[in-house]
């Protein structure tokens, strides 16, 4: 699946510092009224002068086919020109076409250079982006630590992805010492965000008694917050304590159900277990 690159509106906040009447925030103003033709005559002479934001804004349009027409290849030349001046959403989305061939060449080695300039501006998500070329060496040598340290500055900053990753890095001991307390503290944070790899995490520690005394009840509780949003591990993992009888009263009806909800995802246990129980 193809990641969604930044737009007008995450980029415009951080960098407007002048009034509605110069050229590039009436730019700003037609984008928001979607009359992109307008927002590219704004915006063209002021990018050809080296104005970064207006190059971003022309790469967005480029990127999208808003008032032009589509252009991958000028989008990432102007991307790179506004990322070269600093630009945090020029330095992202620039390393998202590197990292899936659009407008350039796949260059791993690039999406890693440019999301490492982004992270190092404190871009949370670039931040992410790059642990996860850390963790699984993509576009770099791999390095467990410092897929540790981008994670940290991450899930700090309160993302919720990077805050499963460091809690699963913790659980496993992957690139850290293992620290069940630590991995608690992480996959809570993030199941309270709504995040789901989170929710399973954090209801396998209290099932197992990892990080915290256990306590089945409050894993049937985070197995069903992630159950109800569709993750099939969950809804697993639930049916499992429900044909058990663990953290609840042993009820083959609902464990049959979850079973039944995990195997139509694919969940290669749910649909084995089924098979046992004659379905």
């Amino acid at each position: 699946m193809l990641s969604a690159r930044r737009s007008i509106g995450q980029g415009a906040d951080r960098c407007t510092d002048q009034g509605d009447d110069n050229p590039y925030e009436q730019g700003v103003a037609a984008y928001g009224r979607r009359a992109y033709e307008e927002a590219y005559r704004c915006w063209s002479a002021l990018a050809e002068a080296g104005e970064a934001r207006a190059q971003y804004g022309l790469a967005v349009l480029f990127d999208r086919g808003e008032g032009v027409t589509r252009n991958f290849t000028l989008a990432a030349d102007w991307y790179r020109r506004a990322a070269e001046q600093g630009l945090v959403d020029a330095q992202y989305n620039l390393a998202l076409l590197y990292n899936e061939g659009i407008g350039v060449q796949p260059n791993p080695s690039q999406a890693v250079r440019w999301l490492g300039e982004a992270a190092n501006q404190g871009d949370g998500e670039s931040q992410y982006r790059l642990a996860r070329c850390y963790d699984q060496g993509l576009g770099v040598a791999q390095n467990r630590e410092l897929a540790v340290d981008w994670y940290t500055r991450a899930a700090e900053q309160g993302h919720a992805a990077a805050r499963n990753c460091l809690g699963d890095m913790y659980r496993t001991g992957d690139g850290v010492t293992r620290d069940y307390a630590r991995a608690l503290h992480w996959f809570t944070l993030a199941a309270r965000q709504g995040y789901g790899y989170a929710q399973v995490n954090l209801g396998y520690l209290y099932d197992q008694g990892l990080g915290v005394s256990p306590d089945p009840q409050e894993a049937i509780n985070w197995y069903r917050e992630a159950a109800l949003h569709g993750d099939p591990v969950a809804q697993y993992n639930l049916a499992e304590m429900f044909r058990i009888g663990r953290g609840t009263e042993r009820d083959l009806q609902q464990a049959t159900r979850w079973y039944r909800k995990a195997a139509a995802q694919g969940h290669p246990g749910a649909a084995r277990r089924l098979r046992r129980m004659g379905f």
